[in-house]
């Protein structure tokens, strides 16, 4: 039989811990900074305060940057080559010059160079070794988009990730 001195012992040492662990997740809970507003994962309703835009006038309280982007939600990858077929745009309206990478499950496979306003580019090359990574088929991948000012050439920190289908052959 067990000692009832021992019990109570291993009892309050138990209590003991449960209550220090307790206070310490309630401690952390208050000191720990609380999440910002995050954006919501579906597009809500039309903003009542939008109104249309004409593409000429300007921003009213002075002038501030644009950014614009157009692109193709398809790429196809040449193993082969060690190319890849796309088509991604940089406006003439945008102020801020871009790089684009392509990514198949979080990995860059391909990146481009500048692409200042008023560019596009329609081929990129593969970085080394990645088209032996790839299986043909097809695959969820996505451009990821970091955009550089055209006066300094120092990077923004605005980015823009667009989801693709890619094709590889």
């Amino acid at each position: 039989m067990k000692d009832p001195k021992n019990v109570r012992k291993n009892l309050l040492t138990v209590l003991a811990v449960l209550c220090a662990l307790a206070l310490g997740i309630a401690v952390g809970a208050l000191l720990l900074p609380k999440d910002a507003h995050l954006p919501p994962d579906r597009a809500p309703e039309q903003d009542p305060n939008a109104v249309p835009y004409e593409e000429d006038t300007s921003i009213p309280g002075g002038e501030g940057g644009s950014v614009t982007l157009r692109y193709q939600a398809t790429a196809e990858i040449d193993r082969e080559s060690g190319t890849v077929s796309l088509a991604f745009v940089d406006p003439a309206s945008s102020d801020q010059g871009l790089v684009i990478q392509l990514l198949i499950q979080g990995e860059v496979l391909a990146e481009s160079g500048l692409l200042p306003p008023g560019t596009a580019v329609y081929t990129l090359e593969l970085l080394p070794g990645a088209a032996e990574r790839l299986e043909p088929g097809g695959y969820d991948g996505s451009f990821l988009v970091s955009y550089y000012d055209t006066e300094n050439g120092q990077r923004s920190v605005l980015q823009t990730e667009a989801e693709i289908r890619v094709t590889v052959k």
